[in-house]
């Protein structure tokens, strides 16, 4: 794993709790997306918030397969010029 994979995966797994507002202790690779979520309206703003992070808009075709956060990862990882912006207080909120 490189350092910029390493730097996703954490700005990752931070989305991700922030947005389900779990714990970020629960967020693990292997983790179901559909487990830390309450609802599917929290699954859709995770996307969102995906796609302004990584400055890449997603297709449901492209994520139909995505179960877990390890999965998001890889989509992440695979996207062509994968840039990780900083977080900021309005990327978050």
């Amino acid at each position: 794993m490189t350092y910029h994979d390493m730097d996703s995966r954490d700005t990752i797994i931070e989305i991700i709790a922030d947005t389900l507002q779990v714990p970020r202790e629960q967020v693990r690779e292997e983790s179901k997306l559909i487990d830390l979520a309450k609802d599917s309206i929290a699954l859709f703003e995770l996307l969102i918030r995906l796609e302004k992070q990584f400055s890449h808009k997603v297709k449901y075709e492209d994520i139909a397969h995505i179960e877990t956060v390890g999965d998001i990862s890889a989509f992440i990882g695979a996207l062509p010029s994968a840039t990780v912006l900083p977080l900021s207080q309005e990327s978050v909120a």
